[in-house]
């Protein structure tokens, strides 16, 4: 597959052996292909567990297809995730490392462990590599960013892999536009380019991430009143910036503690936000509301981050339910940083801002169904 496509701001992403993924207590799904090297070495007692058990693999009979199970979870995480010791692999902040990394090499791991925190979209024009914030070093490489993004060719999603796992749209329909017409590829590439661009690049306003959104609802409605013409779907988008800025739709996408209440109806059990503090609207008020004005840019940066290489194109649409999760990814993320400094008593700053997008992704990306999402986006 190619190109290979990425924001600027993750492009350089490696992996920093945080361990965050190992103890986020997920599933971690083993395929059956990476089963014996890593039964081998545990039976030559090459790869130790964090409790000396033998056993590390929970078989699953109504696994999927190339699937054996998923990897035993003790101590507060992976079987694997084990203390470190000299000469045990890469260290972690967390003092902890991955055994089966360290003794077999990453091309042994099991490809979720592989891929995360990448979230990859392949079609008929290549893939697209977007990121989970849920990773703290992806967190601190959107946070830290300097300067606008922009969509670039990149390495490989996984090192040794063509294809990705992730969304796999190649052979299909593109997009919709609109209940009656599809987009083409041509222009879903010329809209998540606009988007990106309106949200975080070169010649972005400087203003809230709010006001951003509200020209894109615009904008994408006028933009699915598209019909077959002379015009083109791209050479539509490219003048979207020159009609009358001065229309609205607005948003029918909840905010606050009802956003949230959206992503969790789309949670199967046990994963879920969980419950908020009774003084979160105080906490927003007091920490996060005088600050949001500081954070705009970084804001801006997230949601062009999950602009691009968004599955809800292909889930629900590639206008407006594009827009409308941009608008529930922004209430979210608002949600997660009142929440950060209410636990935390101070007002927003760099550092809880990476706990909140860490935050937001979980719950986004991780917790809820991305198809249960973009149904409840299609019909809003």
């Amino acid at each position: 597959m190619s190109p290979t496509l990425w924001l600027s701001c993750h492009v350089d992403y490696a992996c920093r052996h945080r361990g965050v993924c190992c103890r986020a207590g997920w599933p971690l799904p083993v395929e059956t292909g990476a089963v014996a090297a890593i039964d081998r070495a545990v039976g030559e007692r090459r790869l130790p567990t964090v409790d000396g058990r033998v056993l590390w693999l929970h078989e699953m009979a109504d696994a999927p297809d190339g699937m054996a199970g998923v990897v035993r979870q003790t101590h507060g995480g992976c079987v694997f995730h084990l203390p470190n010791s000299a000469g045990s692999g890469p260290v972690s902040p967390a003092g902890r490392h991955c055994a089966v990394h360290a003794a077999l090499g990453h091309e042994a791991l099991p490809a979720t462990c592989r891929h995360f925190p990448r979230v990859c979209l392949v079609d008929d024009r290549g893939v697209r590599v977007t990121l989970s914030h849920a990773c703290p070093t992806a967190a601190t490489m959107l946070v830290d960013h300097d300067g606008p993004i922009a969509i670039l060719e990149g390495p490989p999603a996984v090192e040794g892999l063509t294809v990705p796992e992730g969304l796999d749209a190649r052979g299909h329909l593109p997009p919709r536009l609109g209940p009656r017409v599809l987009m083409d590829l041509d222009g879903l590439t010329a809209w998540e380019a606009h988007v990106v661009a309106t949200l975080a690049g070169p010649r972005a306003s400087a203003g809230p991430a709010e006001v951003a959104l509200d020209r894109l609802r615009a904008q994408a409605d006028r933009l699915a009143s598209w019909t077959p013409g002379r015009t083109s779907i791209a050479s539509a988008v490219g003048t979207l910036d020159q009609a009358d800025a001065d229309d609205r739709v607005a948003s029918r996408v909840p905010t606050g503690a009802a956003a949230l209440a959206v992503v969790t109806a789309a949670c199967q059990a046990p994963w879920a936000p969980g419950a908020l503090p009774p003084d979160l609207d105080a906490a927003d008020a007091r920490w996060v509301g005088p600050q949001w004005p500081a954070v705009a840019r970084i804001a801006r940066r997230y949601l062009a981050a999950r602009a691009f290489g968004a599955w809800v194109t292909y889930q629900a649409d590639g206008a407006r339910s594009l827009v409308s999760w941009l608008d529930l990814a922004l209430a979210v993320l608002r949600v997660a940083c009142a929440r950060a400094c209410g636990a935390a008593g101070r007002p927003l700053d760099r550092e809880l801002l990476r706990v909140a997008v860490a935050d937001a992704d979980r719950w986004l990306l991780h917790d809820a169904d991305a198809a249960a999402l973009a149904r409840t986006l299609s019909a809003a």
